[in-house]
Formats: structure tokens, sequence, C-alpha cells
């Protein structure tokens, strides 16, 4: 059961990392005043509030994977 637990707690993990990857990459985008990002390569509209959106999902991740890990520390 407790590898089981640290591999979820790893996935959680790798997940944030992902999330917090995905923010950066959004928030550093040159967004114009409306808000949107225009990427020629791949014909797609980024609108600006998609990054507060990965961060927060980031965010709530990471807290779980913290409180996770600090239930399996007292567990021992």
């Amino acid at each position: 059961m407790k590898k089981l637990i640290n591999i979820f707690i790893a996935f959680l993990a790798i997940i944030s990392m992902a999330f917090v990857w995905l923010y950066i990459k959004r928030v550093t985008l040159p967004y114009n005043s409306e808000g949107m990002y225009f990427d020629p390569e791949e014909s797609v509209v980024y609108h600006q509030q998609t990054a507060d959106v990965f961060g927060l999902i980031a965010l709530v991740l990471i807290i779980l994977t913290v409180v996770l890990l600090i239930i399996r520390k007292k567990s021992k």
C-alpha cells in the first residue's frame, strides 16, 4: 500500500510540474491589448486567462502533493 501511495505522490508531482511549465510558457507569451496571442506556426489563438487557470491547477496539485507527503511522513 505504501508503494502505491509513493507512486501516486510521484505522479502528482510530475503532473504539477507539467502545469507549472505550461503556466510559465503561457505567461511569457506577448499578448495584445485584448489578451490574445496568435501563434502563426500552429494557427492557434491563446487567451491570457488560460495562464491563470494553468497556474491555479498547478497550485492545487502542489498543495495536494505536499499534504500527501506530510501525511505519509507522519504515518511512518
